[in-house]
């Protein structure tokens, strides 16, 4: 199994999250979701069971998975989703102001996130900086439950709600 591809786009004043893993060769194909808040916006799957046993199977998956994953963010820039955003979020939920701007200053090359080794020995608590951020949690979970406290600090916020 490969490790995964994530990207934190904003696209018309809305960040999302774009998430592609590779489910292994026992259930060979991949998977990209469009998140907001931790809610799924859009998935795609994609089987690569006529690669399960290519020689070169890791190269070819990789590469399927990063073409899927830059497909999904070309698709969300282009506006593919913002009918599904819209009937999802609200009809205001996003700013239909040019996004060309926004889209150049977002980077949308893929970040892979590996399984970090692991750790010989978890220092003892003794008060060190940044000992209240560290987390036991997996990457996907803390950006998810950052992207949910956002959409939540931001209705809070917002007027009339």
């Amino acid at each position: 199994m490969l490790s995964g591809f994530n990207t934190n786009i904003r696209h018309r004043g809305v960040l999302f999250h774009v998430q592609s893993e590779d489910s292994g060769v026992g259930h060979p194909h991949i998977i990209t979701h469009l998140f907001h808040g931790g809610n799924i916006m859009f998935s795609e799957k994609s089987s690569y069971a006529d690669y399960v046993d290519d020689p070169e199977r890791e190269l070819r998956v990789k590469e399927l998975m990063e073409g899927q994953h830059k497909t999904v963010l070309k698709r969300l820039r282009a506006g593919d989703f913002d009918d599904t955003i819209r009937e999802r979020l609200g009809p205001d939920a996003m700013d239909d102001a040019d996004t060309r701007a926004e889209a150049r200053a977002v980077e949308t090359d893929p970040v892979v996130v590996g399984t970090p080794e692991p750790a010989e020995e978890a220092p003892a608590a003794s008060g060190r900086f940044g000992e209240s951020i560290v987390s036991e949690k997996p990457l996907d979970e803390v950006i998810l439950n950052y992207l949910v406290d956002n959409a939540r600090s931001k209705r809070r916020r917002s007027p009339g709600s």
